[in-house]
């Protein structure tokens, strides 16, 4: 890729549509002012001014910083950051264009669409969540697509999952983890109780917020059980649904 200048940078940054064009002049025009060539001449610096400012996130920084100035946006939100992946779907941390609540935004990769059952999977975890209301569920807000990119806007937890909690710390007291058993336990009989069985439930799917509530998620495989199309292996001649360990 080309070496990236300042007037290069700041051309990327503008045609993003990040920030709001009163707010993104006010800044550079700051920093051309000060005539600091240390950061003028630096694009990682650059990057990191509108960082300190509160006007770029780190992941947007790096985006630009490869010459990328579009997919910062879906439907009604705009993306910050990558959450994280699975096997079917990339997490994004987004925020709501003009609520500015944040929410987690699932996206079936394009790759996926053309393949066996995923986007069957991915509208069948939508009804799923949005068919649940309970305070040990993930929520789900709405499902939609841009074209061929199909994405899930659900509650965004601030927390981490069970698996990576017990990798980092090491096995949890008693008590501690009873609790959660228990919240995950209440989450999912709500949502035996509308008929819905899980079918993946393991502690990666088991996210902890800020205030120790157990939120269940990852509702890709769930089975309806008045369903008649139940078994997606069958349909679709796949080996296994779920989690091998």
């Amino acid at each position: 890729m080309t070496q990236l200048t300042a007037d290069k940078i700041f051309e990327l940054i503008e045609k993003s549509r990040l920030i709001a064009p009163d707010a993104f002049v006010a800044h550079r025009d700051a920093l051309i002012a000060k005539e600091d060539h240390q950061v003028l001449e630096d694009p990682i610096a650059i990057c990191k001014t509108f960082e300190a400012a509160g006007l770029l996130t780190r992941w947007q920084s790096e985006k630009i910083l490869q010459g990328k100035y579009k997919g910062f946006f879906l439907g009604k939100h705009k993306l910050l950051g990558h959450i994280g992946s699975g096997g079917m779907s990339s997490v994004y941390l987004g925020e709501h264009l003009i609520l500015k609540h944040r929410r987690a935004i699932k996206v079936l990769p394009k790759s996926k669409l053309g393949k066996t059952s995923y986007l069957e999977r991915f509208q069948r975890e939508a009804k799923a969540i949005a068919s649940l209301s309970h305070p040990n569920i993930v929520r789900a807000y709405d499902i939609d697509h841009e074209k061929d990119t199909h994405y899930i806007v659900m509650e965004y937890i601030e927390g981490v999952d069970l698996q990576v909690l017990v990798k980092k710390h090491g096995p949890l007291p008693y008590a501690l983890v009873a609790d959660y058993i228990a919240q995950a336990a209440h989450g999912l009989q709500h949502a035996h109780e509308q008929g819905l069985i899980h079918r993946d439930v393991k502690p990666a799917n088991l996210l902890i917020n800020i205030d120790g509530v157990i939120k269940v998620l990852d509702l890709g495989l769930a089975l309806f059980q008045d369903q008649d199309d139940a078994s997606l292996t069958m349909e679709y001649n796949d080996k296994v649904l779920g989690t091998a360990d």
